[in-house]
This record gives C-alpha cells, sequence and structure tokens, in this order.
C-alpha cells in the first residue's frame, strides 16, 4: 500500500475514535517525518521492514541523543500501520505491560513453564500472579549464587533463601516454595519447610480521619474532580470494593430497578450484591450520563481520552484515588492509597456504626468472617470499654 494513503487513513482512523486534537497534531509530525525518511529511501510503498527501520531511527537530529519521544511516537505509529497491513484495521488498543522475565535463559525457560502450569491450575489471575512471582523471586536468587537448575536445591539453599528475605515477606515465600516444591514433585523439600513459621506482622489499619472525609466530600460535591473519579472514589469509601473488582464493574452489573450493585469477585469467586446508596448511585448515574464517552464497550469505567478502553491494571485505581486525595489536600505520610486504604476506612467504619462482622465480611466478600476480625482494633471507643479495672491489684505488682 502506498505511503501517502496508508498514512492519511491512520489519521482519519484515530479522528474517528476522538482522540485529542493535540494527539492527532504529535501523530501528523511523524508522519511528516515518515514521509521525509521515506523520501531519502526512495520509497512510495510501504512494508513492515520499512516500518521497523523507521521505529528504531530513534536518535534526534537535533541533539544527536537517545529521543524518547521519537521511541514511543514512532514505535506506535509503526504498530498501527502494521495491525492495519495484517488485519485491515488499525488496532487502537493500549499495550498491556510485559511481566518482568528472568535475565538467564535457562531461568526463563524454567519460569515460562510454571507460568503455563499455573494458568491450567489456577482460573484467578491473581492467584497466578502471586506464583508466579514467587518463582520469579526464587529463580533472581538462584541466578545470584550460580544456580541454573531447580534440580539443584537443597534444603540448606532454601533455609538460605529464606533467611535472606526481608522478614515482612516470610510468610509469602514459604506459601510460594510450597507450591513450587509440590509442582516439582520434590516432597523433601516440602518437608524441611513444613516446621518452619514465619512472624505474622499486624499493623494498625489506616483509616480516614472526619476531616479528611469531610475534604474529599467537598471536592466532590463541588465539581473539583472529574465525574468518573469521585463514583470510584465514593464507591471504594462506601463498600470496599477491590481495586480488580471495580475495573472490571460492568453497566450490566448494576440493576437500577432493585437498586443494587452485583458482581463476582476476582479474588475469591464470590458473588455479591450490595445496595445501591443515594451518594454513589447519583454520582453513577452522573458520570454515566454526562461524563462517560460513548464507547464500544460494557465496562463502567473507562479511560477518558482515546481509545476509549476499559483499565487493564488496577494500579490506575491508585492514581485515581491519590489524584483525589491531592486535591483534597490530604497528606500521604506513611499511609498507603489507593482503593486498598478506602476499603479498610469503609470495613473501619461499619465496624464503628456496629454492623456484624458477618455482614461486613458479606459486603468485602470474605470467604470467612474470622479474616474480617482485624478491623474490630480500629473501633477505639469499643475496645476501651474491654479493658479491666486495675482497682485491687497490689502495688507490688
Amino acid at each position: 500500500m502506498r505511503i501517502e494513503i496508508i498514512s492519511n487513513l491512520c489519521i482519519e482512523a484515530l479522528i474517528n475514535a476522538g482522540f485529542l486534537k493535540s494527539t492527532i497534531f504529535n501523530y501528523q509530525g511523524v508522519i511528516r517525518r515518515f514521509k521525509a525518511f521515506c523520501d531519502e529511501k526512495n520509497v512510495t510503498e510501504y512494508s513492515p521492514q520499512l516500518g521497523q527501520l523507521y521505529a528504531n531511527d530513534v536518535i534526534s537530529k537535533k541533539t544527536g541523543k537517545f529521543s524518547k519521544q521519537r521511541f514511543y511516537l514512532q514505535g506506535r505509529f509503526i504498530r498501527l500501520l502494521d495491525s492495519y497491513i495484517n488485519s485491515g484495521n488499525f488496532n487502537l488498543s493500549m499495550i498491556p505491560k510485559e511481566k518482568i522475565k528472568p535475565k538467564n535463559q535457562k531461568h526463563k525457560i524454567i519460569y515460562e513453564n510454571y507460568y503455563y502450569y499455573l494458568n491450567k491450575k489456577y482460573e484467578n489471575k491473581n492467584t497466578i500472579h502471586f506464583y508466579e512471582y514467587g518463582m520469579y523471586c526464587l529463580l533472581h536468587y538462584l541466578n545470584k549464587i550460580s544456580i541454573g537448575s531447580l534440580n539443584e536445591l537443597t534444603s540448606e539453599i532454601v533455609i538460605c533463601y529464606i533467611q535472606d528475605s526481608k522478614p515482612n515477606r516470610q510468610r509469602e515465600i514459604l506459601c510460594e516454595l510450597r507450591n513450587i516444591f509440590r509442582y516439582l514433585s520434590r516432597q523433601d523439600l516440602v518437608n524441611s519447610i513444613a516446621g518452619i513459621h514465619a512472624t505474622r506482622h499486624k499493623r494498625i489499619i489506616p483509616t480516614l480521619t472526619n476531616e479528611e472525609i469531610t475534604k474529599i466530600e467537598f471536592v466532590i460535591n463541588n465539581n473539583i474532580v472529574s465525574l468518573r473519579n469521585a463514583a470510584m472514589v465514593l464507591m471504594g469509601m462506601n463498600y470496599g470494593i477491590r481495586a480488580c473488582d471495580i475495573i472490571k464493574l460492568r453497566l450490566s452489573d448494576i440493576n437500577w430497578g432493585n437498586e443494587t450493585i452485583s458482581f463476582r469477585q476476582s479474588k475469591t469467586g464470590n458473588l455479591v450484591c450490595l445496595p445501591l446508596t443515594v451518594a454513589v448511585g447519583n454520582a453513577l448515574i452522573k458520570y454515566i450520563t454526562i461524563e462517560r464517552p460513548n464507547a464500544p464497550n460494557n465496562f463502567v469505567f473507562i479511560r477518558q481520552l482515546a481509545p476509549f478502553n476499559p483499565f487493564t491494571e488496577h494500579s490506575a485505581c491508585y492514581n485515581v484515588v491519590s489524584k483525589v486525595f491531592k486535591k483534597a489536600g490530604i497528606e500521604k505520610g506513611p499511609n498507603i492509597w489507593g482503593m486498598h486504604f478506602l476499603r479498610h476506612n469503609a470495613a473501619s467504619t461499619m465496624v464503628k456504626n456496629e454492623v456484624p462482622i458477618e455482614t461486613i465480611a458479606a459486603i468485602l466478600g470474605h470467604s470467612s468472617p474470622n479474616t474480617t476480625d482485624i478491623y474490630i482494633t480500629t473501633d477505639e471507643k469499643s475496645l476501651k470499654s474491654c479493658v479491666l479495672p486495675m482497682i485491687g491489684i497490689s502495688k507490688e505488682v
């Protein structure tokens, strides 16, 4: 296909998809440079080989140094052209981040085989990610001590690996190792760590103060933040929904007639049905009818810039909460930010309002009420009533 034609079709596709004028302007600049690049080579027909040459041309003519802007824009532009050549359509979807893999070639094969095994055994992506990260960390350690095969693993090496790890990671590491050793059919290694019990660190659950909640409500009610971000934060504060579930929430999950939100949790697989509160319902309807782009998908929360795709990673929720908190003037300090922080706050608020633990567990989607018990520690008023009087105790004691 002629370069002039495919370039014009690309710009037309970007315009039809609703990309910003500034983005289209940047692509027009890339196309001008591409045409000049092709003129120098006396080429008028596009080919993937030609595209790859242009994508690799990332040295700035002005500075003579690597240009990050050229690297991203030109690479993205060529991927668009190649997608059209291969399928007849421009693939405008975002490219997900690649997983971190071992650099050692032998370890890379071990890692990929384990990843394939995990995908066959488990359906939950979070579970797969948890165990694959455990394999990555183990292989990273083995690479440092120059061990290339898992067959060389001994009890002594495993114990040294656990000892060299951070104390707050040891519980997770033991769980990861048990799964790896079962995968390897190494019962001897399973037995070697059977008696090890890492210390469980229970920190104080962070929550928002009444003053901070007032600040957040102010920026939401006065349209200081986007309607999408306001709705997402309100859902986190009211229901404590996990980030991985918020980004997967679909329009069909909201029953406006029965005033409920129903979805199946990604982590536990539990079906959760929540009442649609007035605050959350109003925030959702304002976002959906006023601000949400007319995108060809059923997800509630999507990107505000073209392509209007759903979020691919729950780290997007962290950025949303961070933006709202900064607008509200809330300092991060030692606290964690993101939906998990709002989840803690929602659970703690329900405890203080004397909602039964079983109900809180159902709202949060916990598999057992025992998991929810930790939030009892945030209710200072009720804890004080549990303290025994000191009257009658000997001064010597």
